[in-house]
């Protein structure tokens, strides 16, 4: 089955067992824990797997399969490196990824474990004329020496996957005194509650978009992004919307959205005209007034009011700065071959520091 010939009832969650059609590959440490985070809070989705090279990364997880990666005879290692490594783990990917229909792949981008492996689970599911979405979540823009990385992954990523999401860390940020450990750990819960009212989920008092309406949204050759908003008050849901709205600014030219896919999350009060003037306003923040708008709501919040918007249609990000290759050479890299026969990361930043 090829990606155009899927229609949107070829995801049915109604079906038993269906849920093992879709397979959710967590990568690196991020990736990793974005995805347990997932598995929690997601009854739907049945198939986790979980790729990285550090055992530390899966140590808690006891829902899915896991795959480690041994570099344990290279202290540095470029994203190269990390997959020439992961060769002999080909044969379990490929049997991870049989029966599956639909691959999400989450990942962290910059460092040398999800920049390395999210594009060979990609092209590996690729191959299979599996339906893959990848979500890139994008490094801080104070970590210089993952930009380079980043960027290269990202365009290896958008030429394997069916459609890309992505997620920039700086917008996440709302409270920098947090200590920096709880910082991550809130970002990577942040990440999974917004897949895991994207994607749909059972709770009570929830209209989901749907995974029919996400996996149809994305296969797009355009950028999506994914953007955040919160707001203290549970009856602010207006001010979450027109928080998430802004951050697309900063990321990309949000005159360009097409569309976009709005979750908000509110009190079990939340009325219709909230509701209405909460996403019916995005047409005047996003797009040039005439972006086609798919919405779904939670109104069971005890605490905070939150947008989760999914907005498509960007030619280009801030990310497109990411990969000095393509600047310095005005066209686009060879990525076959082992897709990563880029000049060689040493002779063109030989003082990049590499995680």
């Amino acid at each position: 089955m090829s990606d155009c010939d899927l229609k949107l009832d070829d995801f049915p969650y109604s079906n038993p067992g269906y849920g093992r059609k879709v397979a959710v590959f967590g990568i690196g440490s991020a990736g990793c824990r974005i995805a347990s985070q997932l598995s929690k809070g997601n009854k739907l989705l049945e198939h986790f797997v979980y790729l990285t090279c550090d055992d530390h990364d899966v140590a808690n997880i006891a829902r899915g399969e896991k795959i480690i990666v041994d570099v344990t005879s290279r202290s540095k290692s470029t994203p190269y490196a990390v997959r020439g490594l992961a060769e002999s783990k080909i044969p379990e990917i490929r049997q991870q990824l049989k029966g599956s229909e639909l691959v999400f792949i989450i990942s962290g981008m910059g460092g040398s474990v999800g920049s390395g492996l999210a594009p060979l689970v990609a092209r590996e599911a690729r191959d299979k004329r599996t339906v893959v979405v990848a979500i890139a979540v994008m490094p801080f823009t104070f970590e210089h020496s993952k930009h380079f990385f980043a960027g290269g992954a990202l365009k290896q990523l958008r030429k394997y996957a069916s459609g890309v999401i992505l997620i920039d860390n700086d917008e996440l940020l709302e409270n920098k005194q947090m200590p920096a450990i709880d910082l991550f750990s809130m970002v990577n819960e942040k990440i999974a509650l917004a897949l895991h009212k994207l994607l749909g989920s059972t709770e009570e008092h929830e209209f989901s978009i749907g995974l029919n309406n996400v996996v149809s949204f994305v296969r797009t050759k355009s950028y999506s992004v994914l953007c955040i908003g919160e707001d203290a008050d549970r009856f602010e849901c207006r001010s979450a919307v027109l928080k998430a709205a802004s951050k697309f600014d900063k990321i990309v030219d949000k005159s360009e959205a097409s569309k976009s896919l709005v979750h908000v999350s509110a009190d079990k009060s939340l009325s219709m005209n909230e509701l209405i003037s909460s996403v019916g306003g995005l047409s005047g923040i996003l797009g040039n007034g005439t972006m086609q708008i798919e919405y779904g709501f939670s109104a069971n919040s005890t605490l905070s009011s939150s947008a989760f918007i999914v907005a498509t249609g960007f030619s280009s990000t801030k990310f497109d700065n990411y990969d000095p290759v393509d600047r310095a050479l005005g066209k686009s890299t060879n990525m076959e071959s082992g897709f990563d026969s880029t000049l060689g990361l040493e002779l063109l930043l030989p003082d990049v520091e590499i995680e």
